[in-house]
């Protein structure tokens, strides 16, 4: 039993579990922005079934609109003031808050505080080919600040490239306007996938608890055309072996592990690997794997192609109402995973 190898870089190679510790990644920055792009997981890991790509930054103008013929984009606020458009709408996220921009969508974001970070899913893999056509590797704490480069020269004619190389389409017609007010509309998922997509305020949506384990939608294969979903896990210690012990395998499915809060124990095909806040955890489809709370709380951000290990958890465990985890553990049905394996396609071990 090999251990989890600890890298700085995704590895550019399949079959590979890894750990990337808080702020690392493949950094790339965008001539004349204030930000970073930090590439967690890419289409080379995944057989082009997602990237992963966190992103910080300070203060700056909103990138332009533009929409995608394939690709479907997410966003999803760790720290500070994030604002997206999707066509007529437009809100400012916080911490936890969330957003679903599918292809055929015209959006824009932009970095609104002193210090954003958010990070998102891109499907397909290979997308993020995009940040390395137009970017430029970066070396430094964090994001550069001062780069007062005319971007006419340095940045707009690598986009004017990008657009015939890549699938972004630039909307330059469509007129700027401010974020609007949460409406009261971003509390559940609509449960399809359509033009314009949507928000999601953080702890909004259903929750279902398996043993001492709480999991949360933030967007299931019914938001996605089946393509991929993200979910929220929140844990604690004192409940370890009440939830989904056992190690599965997945067939053809990836899972990309974001720490938010606490200590995650992970066993990868045997081998044990504690992860902490900030760090990404990649787990390779045909791997054995399990993961429980190691601190007394713990929370994550589960990324994967298809279903994956959230929606089992969703399917298995039974509703739940309250805003933190159990103080004791709650009930769930076990013998619903057998049911589940074929659809799926995993194996409990």
């Amino acid at each position: 039993m090999a251990p989890v190898e600890h890298l700085t870089t995704p590895p550019g190679k399949t079959d590979l579990a890894y750990v990337l510790p808080c702020y690392t990644g493949e950094l790339w920055t965008i001539p004349t922005s204030n930000s970073t792009l930090r590439l967690l997981v890419t289409g080379k890991e995944t057989d082009n079934a997602f990237a992963v790509v966190g992103t910080g930054g300070t203060f700056d103008k909103p990138i332009g609109f533009h929409y995608h013929r394939e690709a479907h984009d997410v966003f999803l606020c760790l720290k500070g003031k994030l604002n997206v458009w999707a066509n007529d709408t437009a809100r400012s996220l916080g911490p936890g808050d969330f957003a679903s921009v599918p292809p055929g969508t015209v959006h824009q974001y932009q970095i609104d505080s002193a210090h954003t970070e958010f990070i998102g899913l891109i499907i397909p893999g290979g997308w993020e080919e995009f940040f390395r056509f137009i970017g430029e590797p970066y070396v430094g704490p964090l994001f550069p600040t001062n780069d007062r480069r005319n971007p006419f020269e340095v940045l707009i004619p690598k986009l004017m490239a990008a657009t015939e190389k890549f699938d972004m389409v630039p909307v330059r017609e469509k007129a700027q306007f401010d974020p609007q007010p949460w409406d009261g509309t971003e509390i559940k998922l609509p449960g399809v996938c359509e033009n314009g997509g949507y928000y999601l305020r953080e702890g909004a949506g259903e929750k279902w608890a398996v043993g001492g384990t709480v999991v949360r939608p933030l967007a299931t294969r019914k938001e996605t055309k089946g393509r991929f979903s993200i979910y929220s896990l929140e844990g604690s210690s004192l409940h370890t072996g009440k939830g989904l012990s056992k190690a599965v395998e997945f067939k053809d499915t990836h899972h990309a592990i974001f720490i938010v809060d606490g200590v995650v124990k992970l066993v990868i095909d045997g081998s044990e690997v504690k992860t902490t806040v900030g760090e990404t955890t990649f787990v390779p489809a045909g791997t054995k794997w399990t993961l429980e709370a190691e601190s007394v709380y713990a929370r994550a951000y589960v990324f994967a192609n298809g279903g994956g290990i959230g929606e089992i958890l969703q399917n298995v465990g039974s509703k739940y109402e309250f805003p933190l985890v159990p103080t004791d553990a709650v009930a769930w049905d076990e013998t619903k995973l057998k049911t589940l394996e074929s659809e799926l396609k995993f194996a409990v071990i």
